[in-house]
């Protein structure tokens, strides 16, 4: 039986959408078959790590009713150089298309919600993926609380912000615990104020834990060099033996375990 985890944030910039690629990579590349979803309709960015072009059908196509999931799909192995099999779901980039579905009625989001999980049946049961990550939009919004509802695992991506951590604390305690989620949390971006690093991640998942009790899956610093990297471009696959890489194969380690 697959995993369906989804990466979910309180803000946007927390780097969800890079972190959702490359574990979706490292998963593949660990021998898994994986699916990766970009649901995050507000504003799609998978489309531009694994360059898709000429597509024919969207997941807001499935979401709709108009689309299988099947359609949907794209083989993007040979984008990691054959290394696994990963395929990736497109969310429509569109002005019309974002526009449409951000101004949804509360009816068509219920209709929404029941489509989702009968496609996270279809991916999971008969088309036998291993693990399906969806990337979805930060805050509390419909359409990214019927992503989250849908997965087995929330994993919450947040940086050290005030802002960021008192409103990720607060969702999860009044939205992945009403939902019954197992729940993981991600630091991304973490600045260790010059201390040594251990030293500093350790202060910092001390602090974390008496929020999170002990959910915290990782604590990933702020690499320049993750940041200036193309979009295009796929950290864990380019840089297989740096330290980000290692993180990311840790995290996902942790993830499989719950």
């Amino acid at each position: 039986m697959g995993k369906f985890v989804t990466l979910h944030s309180y803000k946007g910039g927390t780097g969800k959408s890079c972190l959702a690629a490359n574990l979706a990579v490292l998963y593949a590349m660990q021998g898994k078959k994986v699916c990766l979803l970009d649901l995050d309709f507000r504003a799609p960015t998978l489309h531009m790590v694994f360059e898709s072009k000429g597509l024919k059908h969207w997941l807001n196509s499935v979401l709709e009713g108009t689309s299988t999931i099947q359609e949907c799909l794209v083989d993007c192995s040979e984008k990691i150089d054959n290394k696994g099999r990963l395929f990736v779901g497109f969310a429509d980039i569109s002005t019309e298309a974002i526009r449409e579905m951000v101004s949804r009625g509360k009816k068509w989001e219920i209709e929404a919600l029941q489509r989702i999980l009968r496609m996270r049946k279809e991916l999971l049961d008969e088309m036998s993926f291993d693990i399906c990550i969806a990337d979805t939009s930060p805050g509390i919004q419909y359409l990214a609380i019927n992503a989250v509802v849908a997965a087995d695992v929330a994993a919450v991506v947040s940086t050290l912000d005030d802002s960021d951590i008192d409103g990720t604390t607060r969702m999860i305690k009044e939205l992945y615990e009403v939902f019954e989620k197992k729940i993981a949390v991600i630091i991304n971006k973490a600045i260790m104020y010059g201390e040594p690093e251990e030293e500093g991640r350790s202060k910092i998942l001390k602090g974390l834990r008496e929020k999170y009790d002990d959910a915290v899956v990782g604590v990933l610093p702020c690499f320049c060099e993750v940041g200036a990297l193309k979009r295009a471009s796929i950290f864990v696959l380019k840089e297989p033996n740096h330290p980000f890489t290692k993180m990311i194969e840790n995290i996902a380690a942790k993830l499989d375990a719950i």
